[in-house]
């Protein structure tokens, strides 16, 4: 790792420290010191790739021109109702995503406070949160589920209930990036299962993840969720993969 990334993260786990015993903080993003409640100092507020620009309606990820869905989306529908994410996954955001899955678990705080936003305007009168799962497997080797420790964050900052462990991951899947739209279908099917079917019925559920990648594993879940009676299904992350062939976040000076 780079000595700049090094210092970096030891900071942010510095500042959630003195956060929490002093009321004082540094920037989780760069270090700087931060005198607010804000998670991010000034400049990294001006300068990180957040997804505020035209996105589409459905998948929720940075498109190019004012259009209701992106052409992704248009050709094949996703089964979740909306999905939204506060920054577009580039730059300096993927450096924090990737701390936050190798043991950056102060990161979680910071990130669902930047997406509260959206839960709560977007996704008003969501009934119940739940979260993307993994293997107990993959869970024993990276010690927690971030998607996890980001759906208990919003959950105790927005006061709706967390439906712990009623999604399971039954098997390990093979990674998707060269598969097409349905061979990640087939390739996800299956793979997950409801603990409980009852808790879903008549609800408006709000699935939490890290990262908005392509949707398939969202529209898999969204597609058991339907099936045990939910009545709609949203997705919110960290951050989403903007659509390809789009221009990168024209940062600021």
């Amino acid at each position: 790792m780079e000595t700049k990334n090094i210092k970096s993260a030891l900071a942010g786990a510095a500042g959630t420290a003195r956060r929490l015993l002093f009321g004082e903080a540094c920037c989780v993003a760069c270090g700087a010191d931060v005198f607010s409640q804000e998670y991010f100092c000034g400049h990294c507020l001006q300068t990180l790739p957040f997804n505020a620009g035209f996105v589409c309606g459905k998948c929720g990820r940075a498109i190019g021109e004012d259009y209701l869905v992106c052409l992704e989306c248009k050709a094949d529908m996703p089964l979740f109702d909306a999905a939204r994410s506060v920054f577009r996954y580039e730059g300096e955001v993927v450096r924090l995503v990737k701390k936050f899955k190798t043991g950056g678990k102060y990161l979680a705080d910071a990130f669902a406070q930047s997406m509260l936003q959206y839960l709560l305007s977007d996704f008003a009168g969501a009934d119940i949160l739940a979260y993307v799962p993994m293997t107990e497997r993959a869970e024993r080797g990276r010690g927690y589920n971030q998607s996890r420790l980001l759906a208990e964050r919003l959950s105790a900052l927005s006061g709706i209930p967390l439906a712990e462990n009623a999604l399971e991951k039954t098997r390990e899947t093979s990674a998707q990036k060269q598969l097409s739209r349905r061979e990640r279908a087939e390739n996800l099917r299956g793979s997950f299962h409801l603990s409980s079917r009852k808790i879903w019925k008549g609800k408006a559920a709000v699935l939490v993840d890290d990262v908005l990648t392509t949707g398939a594993t969202a529209n898999e879940l969204a597609r058991l969720l339907f099936g045990a009676g939910a009545k709609k299904v949203f997705v919110l992350t960290a951050a989403s993969v903007p659509q390809r062939g789009e221009k990168p976040f024209p940062h600021k000076n």
